[in-house]
């Protein structure tokens, strides 16, 4: 059986390697065949070629993306992570704004579940889109108190 220290090392691997570094056929080796991606991308699929789909698509529309884990917490058969994922966009949102050529910064939260072999099972995510939105000018600040 993986250990939560397992895990958490399998996570920070992913991370590193298939979405810092581009290495996309690395997630073919952690993502389990019966994988679940619960906050798949708009118009994607919810299986592990709809996740390797996912992690394409980002690293296409943002070349330059870096993520820095900030927080992690193991325990059981899950790893959760605070991340702040940096780049430009250059790519914009299809279909919703065009691309900027803006650097951005989006805080996110990801819990990842393993099986006893260690295969990630299932993704969830929340990320800082309004954030996101708003550095790169397409929707307004709030308004500020005071």
């Amino acid at each position: 059986m993986a250990t939560p220290q397992q895990n958490e090392a399998t996570v920070r691997e992913l991370i590193e390697r298939v979405l810092n570094e581009g290495e996309i056929p690395f997630a073919e080796k952690v993502l389990s065949e019966a994988y679940v991606e619960r906050s798949p991308m708009p118009g994607g699929t919810t299986d592990k070629a709809g996740a390797i789909q996912m992690f394409t698509m980002m690293r296409e529309m943002t070349p330059d993306m870096h993520i820095v884990i900030d927080d992690v917490i193991a325990s059981g058969n899950k790893v959760a992570v605070r991340s702040t994922m940096t780049g430009t966009d250059t790519s914009g949102m299809p279909g919703v704004a065009p691309p900027t050529g803006k650097p951005f910064s989006m805080g996110a939260i990801d819990v990842f579940t393993f099986d006893d072999d260690g295969m990630n099972t299932e993704h969830y995510g929340v990320y800082d889109i309004a954030g996101m939105m708003m550095q790169l000018g397409h929707v307004p600040a709030p308004p500020q108190s005071g």
